[in-house]
Protein backbone atom coordinates (compact mmCIF):
# COMPACT_ATOMS: atom_id res chain seq x y z
CA UNK A 1 0.00 0.00 0.00
CA UNK A 2 1.40 3.34 -0.86
CA UNK A 3 -0.32 6.79 0.45
CA UNK A 4 -0.31 9.63 -1.58
CA UNK A 5 -1.95 11.84 0.71
CA UNK A 6 -0.36 11.43 4.18
CA UNK A 7 -0.86 14.65 5.68
CA UNK A 8 -5.13 14.13 4.98
CA UNK A 9 -7.32 12.66 7.53
CA UNK A 10 -8.67 10.39 4.84
CA UNK A 11 -5.55 9.67 2.95
CA UNK A 12 -5.20 8.56 -0.57
CA UNK A 13 -3.93 4.70 -0.28
CA UNK A 14 -3.39 2.69 -3.56
CA UNK A 15 -2.30 -0.72 -4.41
CA UNK A 16 0.27 0.31 -6.97
CA UNK A 17 2.55 3.13 -7.73
CA UNK A 18 1.00 3.19 -11.40
CA UNK A 19 -1.53 5.32 -12.08
CA UNK A 20 -3.15 7.15 -15.64
CA UNK A 21 -2.80 10.66 -15.88
CA UNK A 22 -5.62 13.08 -16.50
CA UNK A 23 -6.48 13.48 -20.67
CA UNK A 24 -5.18 9.51 -21.12
CA UNK A 25 -9.21 8.02 -20.73
CA UNK A 26 -10.99 11.17 -21.23
CA UNK A 27 -13.44 10.88 -18.61
CA UNK A 28 -13.16 7.18 -18.09
CA UNK A 29 -15.10 6.73 -21.11
CA UNK A 30 -12.20 6.36 -23.33
CA UNK A 31 -10.01 3.14 -22.16
CA UNK A 32 -8.49 0.73 -24.27
CA UNK A 33 -9.90 -2.82 -23.59
CA UNK A 34 -6.18 -4.35 -22.96
CA UNK A 35 -6.29 -1.95 -20.21
CA UNK A 36 -7.28 -3.61 -16.62
CA UNK A 37 -7.45 -0.71 -14.53
CA UNK A 38 -7.95 -3.28 -11.69
CA UNK A 39 -4.32 -3.56 -11.06
CA UNK A 40 -3.66 0.73 -11.50
CA UNK A 41 -2.59 2.35 -8.67
CA UNK A 42 -5.43 5.55 -9.55
CA UNK A 43 -7.03 7.24 -12.89
CA UNK A 44 -7.28 10.61 -13.20
CA UNK A 45 -10.34 11.89 -15.10
CA UNK A 46 -10.41 15.18 -16.82
CA UNK A 47 -9.76 18.22 -17.23
CA UNK A 48 -12.75 19.63 -15.77
CA UNK A 49 -14.09 23.06 -15.18
CA UNK A 50 -17.29 24.73 -14.27
CA UNK A 51 -18.26 25.87 -17.73
CA UNK A 52 -17.69 23.96 -20.94
CA UNK A 53 -15.32 24.87 -23.20
CA UNK A 54 -14.94 24.63 -26.72
CA UNK A 55 -11.06 23.80 -27.22
CA UNK A 56 -8.61 25.03 -29.43
CA UNK A 57 -9.48 25.00 -33.61
CA UNK A 58 -7.76 22.72 -35.82
CA UNK A 59 -5.31 20.87 -36.49
CA UNK A 60 -4.57 20.65 -33.00
CA UNK A 61 -1.94 17.47 -33.17
CA UNK A 62 1.31 17.65 -34.92
CA UNK A 63 4.00 14.22 -34.77
CA UNK A 64 7.68 15.24 -33.82
CA UNK A 65 10.82 12.79 -34.17
CA UNK A 66 9.90 11.87 -30.76
CA UNK A 67 6.69 12.41 -30.06
CA UNK A 68 4.05 14.68 -30.85
CA UNK A 69 2.22 18.04 -30.12
CA UNK A 70 -1.40 18.89 -28.98
CA UNK A 71 -3.45 21.37 -28.46
CA UNK A 72 -6.49 20.81 -27.03
CA UNK A 73 -7.42 24.13 -25.73
CA UNK A 74 -8.99 22.27 -22.07
CA UNK A 75 -11.57 20.99 -23.96
CA UNK A 76 -14.30 19.72 -21.82
CA UNK A 77 -18.07 19.24 -21.00
CA UNK A 78 -17.97 21.11 -18.06
CA UNK A 79 -18.63 19.85 -14.38
CA UNK A 80 -22.53 19.34 -14.59
CA UNK A 81 -22.29 17.49 -18.28
CA UNK A 82 -19.30 15.50 -16.40
CA UNK A 83 -21.10 14.36 -13.77
CA UNK A 84 -24.15 13.74 -15.05
CA UNK A 85 -22.68 11.61 -18.09
CA UNK A 86 -19.70 10.02 -17.20
CA UNK A 87 -19.51 10.10 -13.02
CA UNK A 88 -21.28 6.53 -13.24
CA UNK A 89 -18.94 4.82 -14.70
CA UNK A 90 -15.93 5.59 -12.18
CA UNK A 91 -17.06 2.71 -9.74
CA UNK A 92 -16.42 0.53 -12.46
CA UNK A 93 -13.08 1.25 -12.91
CA UNK A 94 -11.93 -0.73 -9.50
CA UNK A 95 -9.24 1.92 -8.63
CA UNK A 96 -9.29 5.23 -7.28
CA UNK A 97 -10.62 7.86 -8.95
CA UNK A 98 -9.36 11.57 -9.32
CA UNK A 99 -11.07 14.12 -10.76
CA UNK A 100 -8.50 17.62 -12.57
CA UNK A 101 -9.88 20.60 -11.92
CA UNK A 102 -8.59 22.88 -14.04
CA UNK A 103 -10.74 26.34 -13.29
CA UNK A 104 -8.05 29.26 -12.55
CA UNK A 105 -9.97 31.61 -11.00
CA UNK A 106 -10.60 30.55 -7.12
CA UNK A 107 -14.02 31.29 -7.20
CA UNK A 108 -14.77 28.74 -10.41
CA UNK A 109 -12.38 25.80 -8.92
CA UNK A 110 -14.41 26.16 -6.04
CA UNK A 111 -17.42 25.55 -7.51
CA UNK A 112 -16.14 22.92 -9.66
CA UNK A 113 -14.76 21.10 -6.56
CA UNK A 114 -18.12 21.30 -4.44
CA UNK A 115 -19.60 19.88 -7.44
CA UNK A 116 -17.35 17.19 -7.38
CA UNK A 117 -17.15 16.55 -3.73
CA UNK A 118 -20.90 15.21 -3.57
CA UNK A 119 -19.80 12.48 -6.30
CA UNK A 120 -19.75 9.15 -3.69
CA UNK A 121 -16.47 7.33 -4.27
CA UNK A 122 -14.28 10.02 -5.61
CA UNK A 123 -10.73 9.64 -3.97
CA UNK A 124 -9.17 13.03 -4.43
CA UNK A 125 -8.88 16.38 -6.80
CA UNK A 126 -5.68 17.39 -8.67
CA UNK A 127 -5.34 21.23 -9.41
CA UNK A 128 -3.88 21.81 -12.41
CA UNK A 129 -2.14 25.12 -12.62
CA UNK A 130 -1.96 26.61 -16.13
CA UNK A 131 1.38 28.31 -17.36
CA UNK A 132 -0.06 31.67 -16.62
CA UNK A 133 -0.83 31.00 -12.84
CA UNK A 134 1.65 33.23 -10.89
CA UNK A 135 2.90 31.44 -7.16
CA UNK A 136 0.96 34.26 -5.76
CA UNK A 137 -2.58 33.55 -6.64
CA UNK A 138 -1.71 29.48 -6.18
CA UNK A 139 -2.57 30.18 -2.29
CA UNK A 140 -5.79 31.78 -2.10
CA UNK A 141 -6.75 29.49 -4.79
CA UNK A 142 -5.91 26.09 -3.38
CA UNK A 143 -6.53 27.33 0.07
CA UNK A 144 -10.26 28.15 -1.16
CA UNK A 145 -10.65 24.16 -2.61
CA UNK A 146 -9.30 23.01 0.56
CA UNK A 147 -12.11 24.88 2.71
CA UNK A 148 -14.58 23.47 0.61
CA UNK A 149 -13.61 20.16 0.33
CA UNK A 150 -13.29 16.90 2.14
CA UNK A 151 -10.94 15.38 -0.54
CA UNK A 152 -7.50 15.31 -0.86
CA UNK A 153 -6.14 17.53 -3.30
CA UNK A 154 -2.80 17.09 -5.54
CA UNK A 155 -1.41 20.13 -6.82
CA UNK A 156 0.00 19.88 -10.91
CA UNK A 157 2.95 21.76 -11.15
CA UNK A 158 4.14 23.40 -14.12
CA UNK A 159 7.21 22.35 -15.32
CA UNK A 160 8.57 26.08 -15.60
CA UNK A 161 9.25 27.06 -11.73
CA UNK A 162 8.06 23.90 -10.62
CA UNK A 163 10.16 24.56 -7.39
CA UNK A 164 8.97 27.87 -6.44
CA UNK A 165 5.43 26.02 -7.80
CA UNK A 166 5.93 23.18 -5.07
CA UNK A 167 6.85 25.20 -2.24
CA UNK A 168 4.07 27.37 -2.32
CA UNK A 169 1.15 24.69 -2.92
CA UNK A 170 3.42 22.86 0.15
CA UNK A 171 2.91 25.64 2.20
CA UNK A 172 -0.72 26.52 1.49
CA UNK A 173 -1.69 22.63 2.03
CA UNK A 174 -1.21 20.14 -0.94
CA UNK A 175 -1.87 16.74 -0.07
CA UNK A 176 0.60 15.71 -3.34
CA UNK A 177 2.52 17.09 -6.03
CA UNK A 178 2.47 15.72 -9.36
CA UNK A 179 5.02 16.65 -11.51
CA UNK A 180 4.95 18.26 -14.22
CA UNK A 181 2.28 19.69 -17.00
CA UNK A 182 3.79 19.11 -19.98
CA UNK A 183 6.86 21.57 -21.49
CA UNK A 184 5.55 23.01 -24.27
CA UNK A 185 6.55 22.18 -28.31
CA UNK A 186 5.99 22.96 -31.86
CA UNK A 187 5.51 20.99 -34.53
CA UNK A 188 3.75 21.05 -38.52
CA UNK A 189 0.69 19.52 -39.51
CA UNK A 190 1.00 18.57 -42.45
CA UNK A 191 3.26 20.79 -44.81
CA UNK A 192 3.22 24.13 -43.41
CA UNK A 193 1.09 25.00 -40.76
CA UNK A 194 2.81 25.17 -37.08
CA UNK A 195 1.30 23.47 -33.90
CA UNK A 196 2.19 24.94 -30.61
CA UNK A 197 0.86 22.77 -27.65
CA UNK A 198 1.45 20.49 -24.65
CA UNK A 199 4.90 18.15 -26.15
CA UNK A 200 3.82 14.62 -25.38
CA UNK A 201 6.18 11.18 -25.74
CA UNK A 202 9.62 10.18 -24.68
CA UNK A 203 11.20 13.35 -25.39
CA UNK A 204 8.89 14.77 -22.57
CA UNK A 205 10.71 12.07 -20.31
CA UNK A 206 14.27 13.75 -19.40
CA UNK A 207 12.81 17.38 -18.74
CA UNK A 208 10.02 15.44 -16.04
CA UNK A 209 12.75 13.71 -14.68
CA UNK A 210 15.04 16.93 -14.26
CA UNK A 211 12.10 18.83 -12.58
CA UNK A 212 11.39 15.83 -10.20
CA UNK A 213 14.70 15.70 -9.47
CA UNK A 214 14.92 19.51 -8.40
CA UNK A 215 11.42 19.42 -6.19
CA UNK A 216 12.65 16.08 -4.39
CA UNK A 217 15.83 17.92 -3.18
CA UNK A 218 13.24 20.65 -1.46
CA UNK A 219 12.38 17.78 1.12
CA UNK A 220 8.77 19.24 1.39
CA UNK A 221 7.81 15.59 2.91
CA UNK A 222 4.91 15.69 0.39
CA UNK A 223 4.43 12.69 -2.17
CA UNK A 224 5.84 13.04 -5.35
CA UNK A 225 3.93 11.90 -8.41
CA UNK A 226 6.13 11.87 -11.32
CA UNK A 227 4.36 12.36 -15.14
CA UNK A 228 5.67 13.28 -18.38
CA UNK A 229 7.14 10.46 -21.49
CA UNK A 230 6.99 7.29 -19.00
CA UNK A 231 6.78 4.35 -22.06
CA UNK A 232 9.01 2.12 -20.42
CA UNK A 233 9.90 -0.14 -17.18
CA UNK A 234 13.07 1.17 -16.81
CA UNK A 235 11.59 4.95 -16.52
CA UNK A 236 9.61 3.77 -14.03
CA UNK A 237 12.34 2.60 -11.56
CA UNK A 238 14.13 6.36 -12.66
CA UNK A 239 10.91 8.04 -11.50
CA UNK A 240 10.93 6.37 -8.17
CA UNK A 241 14.19 6.34 -7.67
CA UNK A 242 14.77 9.98 -8.40
CA UNK A 243 12.11 10.93 -5.56
CA UNK A 244 8.40 9.89 -6.86
CA UNK A 245 6.24 7.67 -4.61
CA UNK A 246 4.48 6.88 -7.61
CA UNK A 247 4.18 7.85 -11.36
CA UNK A 248 1.35 8.33 -13.71
CA UNK A 249 1.34 7.42 -17.93
CA UNK A 250 0.33 9.59 -20.36
CA UNK A 251 1.42 9.21 -23.82
CA UNK A 252 1.89 5.43 -23.52
CA UNK A 253 -1.56 5.09 -23.43
CA UNK A 254 -2.62 6.85 -26.24
CA UNK A 255 0.19 5.57 -28.73
CA UNK A 256 0.93 2.01 -26.96
CA UNK A 257 -1.64 1.24 -24.57
CA UNK A 258 -0.97 -2.67 -25.04
CA UNK A 259 2.19 -1.32 -22.79
CA UNK A 260 0.31 -0.26 -19.76
CA UNK A 261 0.16 -3.98 -18.79
CA UNK A 262 3.79 -4.78 -18.89
CA UNK A 263 4.61 -1.45 -17.18
CA UNK A 264 1.90 -2.46 -14.55
CA UNK A 265 3.26 -5.82 -13.91
CA UNK A 266 5.07 -6.19 -10.59
CA UNK A 267 4.19 -3.76 -8.36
Amino acid sequence: MIELAPRHKIGLPVDSPILLAAGSVGFGEAIHPSIDTTRLGGVVVGPITRHSIRGSDGPRLAETSSGFVLQTGLQNRGVSAVIKNFARLWPRLGCPVIAQIADDSPEEAVSTARRLAEIIGLSGLELRLSAQTEPGELRPLLRAIRRNTDLPVWVKLPLNGAETFAQASAAAGADGLVIASPPIGAGLAGQSTLVRGDLFGPAAFAPMLAGLSVVAALGLELPLIACGGIHTPQQVRQALAAGASAVQLDSVVWVEPDAVEKLTSGW
